[in-house]
């Protein structure tokens, strides 16, 4: 398939009810995939991936007591297309290569990296890059390049980490994060 770009919208609830229970809602159309939807809910705490063209996915963490995004480790739950995947996080690596997510979902083994400001990508050890998304800060729009070579799997699991805390992704973001963190607890999402 050719690649794509599309923009997510962050979108602001309507009803009362439903800003309550969403903490964030994304919103766009992807291409030949049709309206896709990413929503991190406040209860239950999970991000979830609502598009009638790619495979169900969300991810979620046992720990609900963090507001924000979902946080990522060891104990973090995600599943795309029915299977479960497992993530490392190298928190601690000076490079950025170092630093991505590391996920195996059934036969695949992708990265999750910051490629520059305001840049992030998702990469498979055999196929290379598949979904780049970029956002400018302060910005209520991510856009997104679904790359030659990717397929609804790769989408889906590149969109739903949209409700993901990906803050240490790099060295810069983890130190003002925890700043934050520590002066506002369970507030370091802004």
């Amino acid at each position: 398939m050719p690649g794509f770009t599309f923009d997510l919208v962050r979108r602001t609830p309507v009803r009362s009810a439903e800003r309550r229970s969403t903490y964030l809602s994304l919103t766009g159309t992807a291409g030949p995939y049709g309206e896709v939807t990413v929503t991190v809910g406040t209860v239950p705490r999970q991000a979830t991936l609502a598009a009638p063209g790619l495979p169900e996915a969300s991810v979620s963490h046992p720990n609900d007591l963090k507001q924000g995004l979902i946080l990522i480790d060891e104990r973090t739950l995600l599943s795309v297309g029915g299977f479960k995947a497992t993530l490392t996080w190298n928190r601690r690596s000076f490079g950025k290569k170092g630093r991505g997510i590391r996920i195996g979902l059934g036969e695949r083994d992708y990265a999750y990296l910051r490629i520059g400001a305001g840049e992030e990508e998702l990469r498979d050890a055999e196929r290379g890059p598949l979904v780049r998304q970029r956002s400018r800060l302060g910005s209520s729009t991510v856009g997104v390049t679904v790359l030659p070579g990717a397929d609804p799997i790769d989408l889906a699991l590149a969109l739903v980490l949209q409700g993901a805390d990906r803050t240490g992704l790099t060295i810069t973001q983890t130190a003002v994060f925890g700043v934050l963190s520590f002066l506002y607890p369970g507030h370091g999402d802004v």
